[in-house]
């Protein structure tokens, strides 16, 4: 019974979310793009895209903790998501950090005895810092929401992602 909350509770999240954030704008500047590393679930390269009215954001590399543990097993991870900004904390002289809250959907791919297949919806929230005058971004993201396995066996369950990472953005 409480799994089934738990994911009537994650639906109901990720259906209001968009609809929540529309109002707000991207932390962005419409038409950048930023391009650097990414460490946490999935390490890697990470890349940003200003869209103005949101921010996209996409990480490739390899998926260290979205999936079960398997020393024989080679695990690839991507993930794709957006980002509005809800507020931004205002330091002075340039410096500030926007806080921003969107949809994440990480996808982990598992080559070895059996190809593994994963899927998650999540909903996220982060902050970000760009050094004034520096084309330098740093980024943290925690998402939470609805996993799913959907090969070798489907299997539903709590899912969820984290990223620090840090940008070139031009």
């Amino acid at each position: 019974m409480k799994k089934k909350v738990l994911i009537l509770l994650v639906v109901a999240v990720l259906a209001i979310a968009p609809a929540a954030a529309a109002q707000y704008r991207g932390a962005s500047e419409e038409g950048t793009v930023g391009i650097g590393l990414n460490l946490g679930t999935n390490t890697g390269l990470g890349l940003k895209f200003g869209m103005g009215d949101f921010d996209i954001f996409a990480n490739i590399g390899l998926n260290f903790l979205g999936m079960e543990f398997d020393p024989f097993q080679f695990n690839l991870g991507g993930d794709v998501g957006v980002a509005y900004e809800v507020y931004d904390v205002d330091f002075g002289g340039g410096h500030h950090m926007p806080i921003t809250v969107g949809l994440w959907f990480p996808m982990g791919f598992g080559f070895g005895e059996q190809f593994a297949f994963s899927l998650d919806a999540l909903v996220h929230a982060g902050i970000e810092y760009q050094i004034p005058d520096v084309p330098v971004l740093f980024s943290f993201r925690l998402g939470l929401g609805l996993g799913m396995d959907i090969a070798p066996k489907f299997k539903l369950g709590f899912g969820y992602a984290v990223a620090l990472g840090v940008m070139y953005v031009f």
